[in-house]
């Protein structure tokens, strides 16, 4: 099966900025407000500035994890590590291996 660097490669990112964030910081918070552990007031306008806040503050970060795990993953289509005579992304899969 070849794998193909398509126009969803830049879901990637986007998935791991709102995996992070809704389940590592939104889910937390809610738990934590609907169980009277915190203020209900308290509680919703923490997700609401969180929930627009962060994901214009881990942007960055998120792009160079999925860049990580993409090239952890394809480590030969890291421009040091193709062919001398390849000017261009490994999208075959018999070249990959």
């Amino acid at each position: 099966m070849p794998i193909k660097r398509g126009n969803g490669f830049y879901i990637g990112p986007i998935c791991l900025n709102y995996g992070v964030i809704a389940f590592g910081i939104i889910s937390p918070l809610l738990i934590l407000g609907f169980s009277n552990m915190i203020p209900i007031a308290w509680t919703l306008s923490l997700s609401i500035i969180f929930s627009i806040s962060l994901p214009i503050l881990f942007y960055l970060i998120s792009w160079s994890l999925w860049l990580m795990i993409y090239y952890s993953c394809l480590p030969k289509e890291l421009h040091g590590n193709r062919p001398e005579n390849s000017d261009h992304l490994l999208f075959d899969e018999d070249e990959r291996l």
